[in-house]
């Protein structure tokens, strides 16, 4: 009897021997490299040239890893790298810029957003307020169109109230995408 016990138990033991010593059969795929999340601010949004426009992409960010980089295309030819930036728009015209901010992440995989800077001909003044940021609150249905509810929401931001009415609610530099 003892020695069928120890003949199991020497059996058992190279059995666990054996099995720890075979390559395990991992046929998990590898991970998969999620695409990053390209954000930013523009303070201001728009006003007199020369204009000077602090950029912020901060905000931007990757599921599954980090920013590795980040690249500016200010929509005027030039360009800057780095989380923030300040670039300086002349024009003796009145004109809208469209900034991009492309993030690339540690494996690779790159995302890009743009906003749009107007700056007006220093010789022009801006356009009137086309709200009171401070005033009353506001939402999307006390706006006929999105470019009505856009216009305040891009001046708020130029103010530094920020989006003070929310009416950017999924955050993509859109106001009430909803309307006309």
């Amino acid at each position: 009897m003892k020695s069928r016990l120890l003949i199991l138990a020497i059996v058992a033991m190279g059995i666990l021997v054996l099995a720890a010593s075979c390559p395990s059969d991992d046929s998990s795929p590898p991970p998969v490299n999620l695409t990053p999340v390209a954000s930013f601010t523009r303070t201001p949004a728009s006003g007199n040239s020369p204009l000077e426009v602090d950029f912020d992409g901060s905000a931007s960010s990757d599921p599954d890893g980090t920013i590795a980089s980040y690249h500016w295309g200010f929509g005027d030819g030039t360009t800057a790298s780095g989380v923030a930036a300040t670039h300086t728009y002349s024009t003796t015209t009145t004109r809208t810029f469209t900034a991009t901010l492309t993030v690339t992440d540690n494996g690779g995989k790159t995302a890009s957003a743009t906003r749009t800077v107007t700056v007006y001909a220093a010789t022009e003044p801006p356009p009137s307020a086309p709200c009171n940021c401070a005033g009353p609150d506001l939402d999307c249905a006390d706006f006929s169109t999105h470019a009505a509810a856009q216009a305040c929401y891009e001046y708020c931001l130029s103010q530094g109230y920020g989006d003070v009415f929310r009416l950017d609610g999924d955050n993509d530099g859109s106001a009430c995408e909803s309307l006309p």
